[in-house]
């Protein structure tokens, strides 16, 4: 096994969230600031030519199975089969950012194309190391802190999504946007080669992974674990991308009428708000994913994904209480709490999938990706549920509230449909301390 002789340091979860970190940031700046630059650049943007270039620029991650497959394969050298991939990918990821400011001073009418296809190689070397990272610790982290270690780094990376591109939109009122290019480059390489200083401990030498990949299409209880993937990932997209937008409305910030929303000062710059706002979501993210990983493994995996369920539930149905605009305090109190349910869940959610991960110890990143790949389409699930009742209270009615309040009352509804494929797990197969007992009941037997 790989993990057998590593000693896991507080250390490594440090190394591994930065890394997360990073990589939210890049994903977001693609949808936040990008456009903002082009704007500003060219004084004009193209909506059909921005929605080409994000699907463009995400395609790499439709790619994760095959990088967790080479991930779990292929090793070099004594750096095993982790490090080769994440170095490799984060300095791949980090050179086109550094290249990326000189290009568009010599070529600014070509701002699209040049997004377009850095974009797509960022976004390449970011799932790369995301997937091969995913193994990494799947490798080396004990069962005992599975759940907090990977609420920290997914936390991490949702704080990464949610700030990174928002705080960089307030940074560029005091530093040129192209320094920032580099400086996200600069991080990315830097804390990318910090991986080295996480053990790998020995390596297998003969890895079956297609024979595995088999094995664990095969097997039921992985297709009721990639189902309950999926279902709770429909309500994350709804909370990061309507809170904000939501919140703003209750703040009397913004006008709405109907689905129909009208800034209310054209002076308003919106964009402190808002960020102050996202903070405030990316902080209980982080809360949410600390204290869910902790339940998980101090207490079981099962009590923190029940209590997932009901805190997201509570979350969605607290936005619903009418608040006077004048108490903004508690709109962010309800705010925190919305994001920490997205927290919670996602750390119970990986404590038990990692649980099955490491059942393969020859292909844990394999494991890891197709849930991944589960999760984008429970999130995209969700947010083509939520634009359809959207669009349907819109006709319905003209309050903005009652609107949203289908939309919430929908989605806390759909979050627990998750319950169904989770209550026919296998307890042993995602409670260690369940096996364990079982182990000491065997060798007390006569």
């Amino acid at each position: 096994m790989n993990k057998t002789n590593v000693e896991y340091k507080s250390l490594y979860t440090g190394v591994f969230s930065l890394n997360y970190f990073v990589q939210g940031i890049n994903q977001s700046i693609f949808t936040t600031v990008v456009p903002i630059y082009i704007l500003n650049l060219l004084g004009v943007v193209d909506t059909v030519a921005i929605a080409s270039m994000g699907s463009i620029i995400m395609i790499p991650f439709v790619l994760k199975l095959i990088f967790g497959l080479i991930s779990d394969k292929v090793e070099i050298g004594k750096l095993g089969r982790r490090k080769p991939w994440i170095i490799g990918a984060t300095n791949f990821a980090g050179i086109m950012w550094l290249i990326l400011p000189p290009i568009l001073f010599s070529n600014p009418w070509a701002a699209y194309s040049i997004f377009t296809l850095v974009g797509f190689f960022v976004m390449f070397g970011t799932a790369f190391s995301d997937t091969s990272m995913d193994g990494f610790i799947m490798d080396i982290c004990p069962k005992n802190l599975l759940g907090r270690v990977t609420g920290a780094v997914w936390g991490f990376r949702s704080m990464g999504i949610i700030t990174g591109g928002l705080v960089i939109l307030l940074l560029i009122n005091i530093i040129p946007v192209e320094t920032i290019f580099i400086f996200l480059g600069i991080i990315t390489i830097i804390f990318g080669w910090l991986i080295l200083l996480i053990k790998h401990g020995e390596t297998m030498k003969d890895r079956e992974i297609l024979s595995n990949l088999k094995i664990i299409f095969k097997r039921k209880e992985n297709w009721k674990v990639f189902f309950f993937s999926m279902f709770m990932a429909v309500v994350d997209g709804v909370i990061f991308l309507f809170i904000a937008l939501y919140i703003l409305i209750r703040a009397g910030l913004v006008n709405p009428v109907g689905a129909t929303i009208e800034i209310l000062d054209e002076d308003l710059n919106l964009y402190y708000p808002q960020a102050f706002i996202t903070l405030i979501v990316s902080l209980g993210v982080l809360a949410g994913a600390f204290i869910g990983g902790r339940v998980a493994d101090k207490v079981s995996r099962r009590v923190a994904t029940f209590s997932s369920f009901i805190l997201t539930t509570s979350a969605l149905l607290l936005l619903l209480i009418p608040v006077p605009s004048n108490l903004v305090f508690i709109l962010l109190i309800f705010t925190f709490i919305a994001g920490s349910s997205s927290g919670w869940s996602n750390s119970a959610f990986s404590s038990i999938s990692g649980e099955y991960a490491q059942q393969y110890p020859e292909a844990p990143g394999t494991y890891l990706s197709l849930c991944t790949s589960f999760i984008n389409f429970g999130t995209l699930m969700g947010l083509s549920f939520t634009a359809q009742i959207f669009s349907t209270a819109s006709t319905l009615f003209i309050d903005v509230l009652a609107i949203y309040a289908t939309v919430f009352i929908f989605m806390a509804f759909l979050s627990n449909i998750a319950i169904i494929p989770f209550l026919t797990l296998d307890k042993h197969q995602y409670e260690y301390k369940l096996r364990e007992e079982s182990s000491i009941k065997e060798m007390l037997k006569p």
